[in-house]
């Protein structure tokens, strides 16, 4: 893993997930990413167990899953750039499903010029924005937002709001990227998150009981990273931040539809994979605002889509375990596995056949 802060916050929602899942139907193994290269397969996740467990090269750790544990199916809890990305293969290597999108979904999902520009050609409204690299000029004018395009957790983000801000607004966006996305403010009506899931049947998109977070009391009118994960004095233990959120939210018919369409259009053009997730911004005239999209999940009772599939906990929405194992059955009765499933007889084509949705 790539930081000590994303190996905190996979080894803070990852116990969750362990947690949620604790019946005898699911036997968890572990495959842990370690700071400095190495691999473990770790009883468990405490500090202790952690430093117990033998660590490994990639390549042996893989055998030795494979050997010994034979696992049906990856969940991924990884949050660093290339534990959202290239880990995600890890699947593919193991020849099993994986719940979530795959690592080019989630290379273009986590950056975030791209990902807008993708959408934006399907129709779905963003703000306007201009992509930086070290040395350009803005040619926008405040207020607008400079964050780094490929990075998570409001790391690194500055509200401008004067020609003063901007030279410290940018030194703390290159901190964290190469490459960042100066973006029109849209002032605040309302800050949703909002995500769809597959149906039961495969036969569509289901769209979840949305998240309201009111930011009317903050300092600043827009979420920050203190506002997602908190850091103890130590700056070793993270936890979920105390938040001022609704879920459901209220929503009346008309934004209701534009929401639901924005987050199906998205799924689709994104090429989105068992669900995902929409930060929204609706401005005072309620009209909503693609920002970012967050195809990830960790199953956990606090993971956004768990708390979204839970609405106001009656009885026509979902405990804590449904999502998961629906998507679970979905994404193995439909794997088509390469070892032993083909003929060798396909004559053309980058992709597998059996890969290509009919």
């Amino acid at each position: 893993q790539t930081s000590e802060d994303y190996f905190g916050v996979s080894t803070m929602y990852a116990p969750g997930c362990i947690a949620a899942l604790s019946d005898s139907s699911v036997e968890h193994i572990i495959l842990l990413a370690r700071l400095d290269g190495s691999w473990s397969i770790p009883a468990g996740l405490s500090k202790d167990e952690i430093e117990e467990s033998a660590k490994f090269p990639l390549p042996e750790a893989l055998t030795k899953l494979e050997d010994e544990y034979k696992p049906d199916i990856m969940q991924p809890h990884m949050f660093c750039y290339r534990g959202m990305v290239t880990c995600r293969y890890l699947a593919d290597m193991l020849d099993i499903p994986m719940i979530g999108s795959p690592g080019h979904v989630m290379a273009l999902t986590t950056d975030k010029w791209q990902s807008r520009a993708i959408v934006a050609s399907v129709g779905v409204p963003v703000p306007k924005a201009q992509l930086l690299r070290e040395g350009d000029v803005i040619t926008m004018e405040p207020p607008f937002i400079l964050k780094p395009c490929r990075e998570d957790n409001s790391m690194g983000i500055t509200l401008v709001q004067t020609d003063s801000d901007i030279e410290a607004a940018q030194r703390t966006a290159f901190q964290f990227d190469d490459l960042v996305l100066c973006e029109q403010f849209i002032p605040l009506g309302r800050e949703l998150r909002v995500g769809v899931v597959d149906n039961a049947d495969g036969s569509g998109l289901e769209f979840l009981p949305s998240v309201e977070y009111f930011l009317d009391k903050k300092a600043l009118p827009i979420r920050t990273s203190a506002d997602k994960i908190t850091t103890s004095d130590n700056g070793k233990q993270l936890d979920f931040a105390p938040t001022d959120r609704q879920c459901p939210a209220d929503l009346d018919d008309a934004l209701l539809q534009k929401l639901t369409d924005l987050a199906t259009k998205s799924h689709k053009a994104l090429g989105c994979q068992h669900y995902s997730l929409y930060d929204v911004r609706v401005d005072p005239d309620g009209n909503p605002f693609f920002i970012e999209a967050s195809p990830y999940c960790s199953f956990s009772a606090k993971s956004a889509l768990v708390v979204m599939s839970r609405g106001d906990q009656s009885d026509s929405y979902y405990n804590d375990t449904d999502l998961f194992f629906r998507l679970a059955k979905a994404a193995m009765e439909d794997y088509q596995p390469v070892y032993g499933s083909t003929t060798g007889e396909q004559s053309m084509g980058m992709r597998r056949q059996t890969d290509i949705k009919k």
